[in-house]
């Protein structure tokens, strides 16, 4: 019977690589331990970072209030375990590089170092922009409409839902600069391509601020379509700067 020499290094390869990946796992759960038991520890601030962009108008107390006695801890676990898993997602994406860096190309390594923390980057300036602009703006409308009518009592669940999803996706929205570039670097999309799209954007972002934005008048929704428009154009740069420049000729 004659032995496949590759056979024992293969495999052995193989189980080395189980083994970094259990380790790198573990890592990353690590810093969901440690996220999520910190935001359990400070759970008052955060809490009170969140409702500061609704001041004291969500009820007549200030606060929001519950009305159900298990809604306040199962609000806090929730809290604490998206606390763990926006520690754990930089250390996962970092793993997830070093894992991947051997099988890619040198020129795939730099763009990557360039592209992850861009992506950090323009999600962060996403977030501050709906915590310092968008929710403060919204909130304050939806919370003076009709009130010589009817007393706002918020709950606490409906609160951190609207809060919480607004910060996000606008963090994600703000990510359109970077998915377009990588959409020209791949050569799915060119950035001619995106320079004929440009005459929809101001509809389409429109359209979009009113799908994000808690409320429907002119003011919220231009507050999330201007800056869409100029992310668009930051896009369309990003994507300029990476197309595919001409060969050139080699004289003989």
């Amino acid at each position: 019977m004659i032995e496949n020499p590759g056979a024992t290094p293969n495999l052995d390869a193989l189980k080395r690589l189980l083994r970094g990946v259990k380790r790198r796992l573990l890592y990353v759960l690590v810093a969901f331990g440690v996220g999520a038991g910190l935001t359990w520890y400070f759970r008052t601030r955060i809490f009170l970072w969140i409702l500061a962009p609704a001041g004291d108008q969500l009820s007549p107390y200030g606060n929001p209030v519950f009305t159900g006695p298990t809604e306040m801890f199962s609000q806090t676990v929730g809290l604490a375990v998206k606390g763990g898993l926006f520690a754990a997602f930089p250390v996962a994406v970092y793993h997830a590089y070093q894992l991947l860096r051997s099988i890619l190309g040198r020129k795939v390594r730099r763009f990557l170092v360039v592209f992850i923390p861009s992506g950090f980057v323009f999600y962060l300036c996403g977030t501050a922009f709906a915590y310092f602009v968008l929710l403060p703006t919204g909130l304050k409308f939806l919370l003076q409409f009709g009130t010589e009518v009817a007393t706002p009592m918020v709950r606490i669940t409906e609160y951190m839902s609207l809060a919480i999803a607004m910060i996000f996706w606008l963090g994600v929205v703000f990510e359109l600069p970077l998915a377009m570039l990588l959409l020209a670097k791949l050569r799915i999309v060119s950035h001619k391509r995106f320079q004929k799209l440009r005459r929809y954007v101001p509809l389409m972002a429109f359209v979009l601020g009113a799908i994000i934005t808690p409320t429907m008048d002119m003011v919220n929704q231009t507050l999330v379509a201007v800056p869409l428009i100029l992310l668009y154009e930051v896009g369309v740069f990003l994507a300029w700067l990476v197309r595919p420049r001409p060969q050139k000729e080699v004289s003989p």
